[in-house]
């Protein structure tokens, strides 16, 4: 199928390395083109910014009392911000962009065995990919979440990532999609 990414600017990064590998994987196969950053330090101009949080299983919010459980769980959403902020720019002056946040699916149903920490960075995600849609839609600039949760393979999630990045998605911002072969609990 093509989904006119060919030649697309794509940044992707994260802690987890096989949901990565696979929407670069998936990605690539579409014509996208790997961005680079010119010093190792910074994240790359890119036209699609895929954004993809960590895993910390049984995390449970009350029983953290070391603060920096918590603050390496918020790096993700810090991270992310960074990478939206570089590639703005570029974005802003081809009218044309795509942020993707990969978060956890317990954003939406806490269950008993939840990650409660990837909950809390997701839900911080959805929020800003709200402010980011009423900020600059108007530039045919997309944000938008895949959450990954049941039995969703990384090639699965991939899939749902590369959808969103298309043309074909042109018109969903601010959306959130479950991928979780409907094992989920969530009523939303």
């Amino acid at each position: 199928m093509d989904l006119q990414l060919k030649g697309r600017l794509v940044s992707v990064f994260g802690p987890d390395e096989g949901m990565v590998a696979a929407c670069r994987r998936v990605l690539l196969a579409e014509g996208a083109v790997m961005a680079e950053s010119s010093s190792g330090d910074s994240y790359p101009e890119a036209d699609v910014v895929i954004a993809v949080g960590g895993v910390r299983p049984g995390s449970d919010l009350l029983e953290i009392s070391d603060p920096d459980e918590l603050y390496a769980a918020w790096d993700d959403v810090t991270n992310a911000v960074d990478a939206y902020r570089a590639a703005l720019p570029r974005m802003l002056d081809q009218k044309w962009g795509r942020f993707i946040w990969v978060g956890s699916a317990q954003a939406k149903s806490v269950d008993a065995e939840a990650d409660e920490l990837a909950a809390m960075a997701s839900l911080g995600m959805l929020g800003l990919n709200k402010v980011i849609t009423g900020e600059v839609g108007s530039n045919a600039i997309t944000a938008n979440a895949v959450l990954r949760g049941g039995i969703a393979t990384d090639e699965d999630v991939a899939n749902a990532v590369t959808f969103l990045c298309s043309e074909g998605a042109a018109y969903l911002s601010g959306i959130t999609i479950t991928v979780d072969g409907g094992a989920g609990s969530g009523i939303f």
